[in-house]
């Protein structure tokens, strides 16, 4: 009988066993086979993983899958290395912001050409665009009992699930991972503090979120200077910011809240009219169309995208630009042997593509093109690691969204 183990990846068991998707589909995973979900998370997550998501017993399922095997036409089964448990090991995830998917990948190909030719061997990676709906990978970080579970090397944006106390408890705290740049952040960024004083997280670059104003919509004087003037009654429902009908922007919802606490998300449910990707909110900003937010909170990267620029105005709030960043967490047991990879995430080139795209580098060397004279509003170390960060961002998204339907 065939043997198969619960650490194999996903990617790997289709691959050579693809009449198993049938056991899949019988039991209750038909939406990813259907949307061919399968061959987005597969190479980077284990069947035991996706298992535990739906509370499903692996041992039965495994035996399903065994059983389904066993069934098939005589053939050989490509086991070299020992089974299923020993199959290629992803070192590199990077799930990346637009702006910064295609720039990157590119340059770290040619990286890898230079560095190491044509022989990649023992090298395996995955670069993807955060955006990918069909990434749906953050679901799977609380599911992960043991560090073999996750990559060697792993690069995120925003507070995600790799925030959260049950990854922090289990990981960070018992120094898993390693802070990989060995430079203090560039002058601009220093007095911010978001260099994980923790030595884990390595913060490559910064999304900043700022205010446009639509003065087709509003005047040119009296306008929003700050987050807490767009809490006010006379913005209801004229604010549009990042998001959809059950989820908006963690980022956004957790800085409010630390300022301003649970009244203040209900005052910002209040005021959001949209939940729009930010592309969407840089088309419709100065174009005097009907029913156009008179404020929309997006990243500073979008307001270069602006047409009616001569009908907007570009605010830094005076409390600071909210502050989310893009993340690498880096395994300490693999550290030197991928010294490399990780070397060149932080290096100047990489902080320049970063900066480029007016995500600020922290990389000291790097120039950004973010105004002078501007602040940053950052959540703090202390916020993020002695809250439950998962559980705080659900109770401020119902109550964000309670206000919002009303």
């Amino acid at each position: 009988m065939m043997i198969i183990d619960s650490n194999i990846l996903i990617s790997e068991l289709l691959r050579q066993y693809p009449e198993t998707l049938e056991i899949f589909v019988a039991n209750g995973f038909q939406y990813f086979a259907e949307n061919d979900i399968f061959s987005k998370i597969g190479p980077f997550i284990r069947l035991k993983t996706i298992l535990q998501t739906r509370h499903i017993n692996p041992a039965v399922f495994v035996k399903l899958l065994e059983e389904r095997i066993d069934s098939s036409y005589p053939r050989k089964y490509p086991f070299e290395h020992g089974g299923a448990a020993n199959s290629e090991k992803l070192n590199l995830l990077a799930l990346l912001p637009c702006p910064l998917k295609l720039p990157l990948q590119q340059a770290f190909e040619r990286y890898l050409d230079q560095e190491f030719g044509i022989d990649k061997t023992g090298l395996n990676y995955l670069i993807e665009g955060n955006a990918n709906n069909q990434l749906s990978y953050y679901q799977y970080v609380d599911q992960f009992e043991d560090l073999a579970d996750i990559p060697d090397v792993i690069i995120t944006p925003g507070l995600n699930n790799f925030f959260y106390q049950r990854f922090i408890k289990r990981f960070i705290d018992k120094g898993f991972f390693i802070d990989a740049a060995y430079y203090q952040p560039h002058k601009r960024y220093s007095q911010i503090g978001i260099k994980d004083p923790g030595g884990n997280y390595t913060i490559l670059a910064m999304n900043v979120l700022v205010m446009v104003i639509d003065h087709s919509q509003i005047g040119t004087t009296n306008y929003p200077k700050k987050w807490e003037d767009i809490l006010n009654p006379e913005f209801e429902k004229r604010v549009a910011m990042r998001g959809e009908k059950y989820f908006f922007c963690e980022t956004v919802l957790l800085a409010i809240y630390k300022t301003y606490g649970m009244e203040g998300i209900k005052r910002l449910g209040r005021s959001v009219k949209y939940g729009w990707h930010p592309s969407q909110m840089a088309k419709a900003a100065g174009s005097g169309n009907i029913g156009t937010p008179a404020v929309s909170i997006m990243p500073y990267f979008f307001t270069k995208a602006i047409k009616h620029k001569e009908n907007v105005t570009v605010v830094w709030p005076e409390d600071g630009a909210i502050i989310s960043p893009v993340t690498m967490l880096v395994k300490a047991e693999k550290a030197k042997q991928l010294e490399k990879i990780t070397d060149f995430f932080i290096s100047q080139e990489v902080g320049e593509i970063c900066a480029g795209a007016y995500y600020p580098s922290l990389h000291p060397e790097v120039e950004d093109k973010i105004p002078e004279g501007v602040a940053f509003n950052w959540l703090e170390w202390d916020f993020i690691k002695s809250q439950d960060i998962g559980k705080l961002q659900k109770g401020l998204n119902d109550e964000f969204l309670a206000s919002f339907k009303k």
